[in-house]
């Protein structure tokens, strides 16, 4: 299994925390492995857990984002012509980690809550941060500066409007192309240039 993460619930909610994508092997436990990327997108979606309060594997159920970002990773370490070490793994970070496929119900949801927990992962440092969290969206908006208010040595995103890589930090109201729709080869190039 490539993907885990971990669920817990809060104020009635389903938050998942802590997901990674292992891009070679699988971890023995929450200590194995070795970051070597971060991707920042709106919000989890479908995939689920099969229990709470504990790091395991993800059932994606239908949710393509997390095999997308996989694939894309392993096909630049492959242009690259560098092995990928065994343990490395993309941190996923979120705008918010309320679990919901639908963002318009997420949205919702995330407005009843007081105080939305945040991932401790994003105190970490990632050598790349990738960002995806799409465009300009009021009700989004808020949740992207904690993200913009921090330096890092790799930021990058495909910039909807202009169809190209832009090697550094978005603003707010960048359009941050998601990985639906996303065309990978851009992506794929860039990475393979710096990892």
């Amino acid at each position: 299994m490539s993907y885990y993460a971990q669920f817990d619930l809060h104020s009635n909610a389903v938050f998942r925390f802590d997901t990674r994508i292992y891009l070679n092997g699988n971890p023995v436990s929450r200590s194995d492995g070795i970051c070597v990327a971060a991707i920042v997108a709106k919000n989890p979606g479908s995939a689920s857990a099969v229990t709470m309060g504990e790091w395991q594997p993800l059932n994606l159920s239908g949710d393509k984002m997390l095999s997308n970002v996989r694939n894309i990773f392993i096909k630049a370490c492959e242009l690259a012509g560098k092995a990928i070490s065994k343990g490395a793994f993309v941190q996923v970070w979120n705008l918010f980690y309320l679990c919901d496929k639908n963002l318009s119900s997420a949205l919702k949801a995330i407005e009843e809550i007081s105080s939305p927990l945040e991932c401790p992962s994003e105190n970490h440092v990632s050598p790349i941060v990738w960002f995806a969290w799409g465009g300009d969206d009021k009700n989004l908006n808020r949740f992207k500066k904690r993200f913009l208010n921090r330096q890092f040595s790799h930021a990058f995103f495909f910039d909807h409007k202009i169809k190209k890589i832009c090697a550094n930090s978005p603003t707010a109201i960048n359009f941050a192309e998601h990985t639906q729709g996303l065309p990978a080869q851009p992506v794929i190039k860039h990475l393979a240039n710096i990892l």
